[in-house]
């Protein structure tokens, strides 16, 4: 990462570096929650490599002080794919993966042995709320590429489209050719789902929670990007 992303007071996604502008939320955070001053640099960036710094004064206008500057995207983007989870966990995946540099993130549609169920009417809800959640989680870690947060998409849909590999037991270590990792629910994938793929990666020894999974494929994903680049 750029030294000045992270030296900055504070990132925000804006719709165009050219006529940078906030909106109400994002004005808000800086002045009010962050205590942002006039004095102090930002970074802005719109989601799709480019970024720049400002400085930004008490009626949330922006001045720009340097020129746009652009980070190429990845060699190969990463996708975890995961199955419903109980509560708030699906934030926290999202969250967590946004971080560790995730480019794509997908619910699934109910596998059989989820116990949560998302109907149509919570499906998209859910998304408005990942996508929240992705964004803010890449304004704190300076990400200048924003991860694309799907709709709840079915699981073979996932294996045909992206060639995914399932976490579990007994699969091979991961590596730089595992660029979408599937994690399945608590009690794990069905023998009839476990017949559509025949790519597996193992995330370790222990029994992994599945928000616990979905984060150390992500991880050890991200880790094997960075040592191929």
């Amino acid at each position: 990462m750029n030294d000045v992303l992270r030296r900055s007071a504070a990132h925000v996604f804006v719709e165009s570096l050219n006529n940078p502008q906030l909106d109400d939320l994002d004005a808000h955070h800086l002045l009010k929650v962050l205590r942002v001053r006039d004095t102090d640099m930002v970074s802005l960036s719109d989601g799709i490599g480019g970024w720049m710094t400002a400085t930004l004064s008490k009626d949330a206008s922006l001045t720009a002080t340097c020129e746009i500057q652009r980070i190429d995207a990845p060699r190969w983007p990463l996708v975890v794919a995961f199955a419903p989870v109980k509560g708030e966990k699906p934030e926290v995946i999202v969250q967590k993966l946004t971080e560790i540099g995730i480019d794509e993130i997908i619910p699934l549609t109910p596998t059989r042995f989820s116990v949560v169920k998302w109907d149509a009417a919570r499906a998209e809800k859910l998304l408005e709320r990942l996508q929240r959640v992705a964004r803010e989680a890449a304004m704190q870690s300076r990400r200048v590429w924003l991860p694309k947060v799907c709709g709840v998409t079915p699981l073979a849909s996932v294996l045909i489209q992206y060639s995914a590999s399932l976490a579990e037991p007994g699969g091979k270590p991961v590596d730089s050719n595992d660029r979408c990792v599937v994690i399945g629910p608590e009690g794990g994938f069905a023998p009839e789902e476990l017949e559509q793929c025949t790519k597996r990666v193992s995330l370790g020894e222990s029994i992994l929670r599945a928000e616990t999974a979905a984060i150390v494929a992500g991880a050890l994903m991200s880790r094997c990007r960075r040592e191929i680049a």
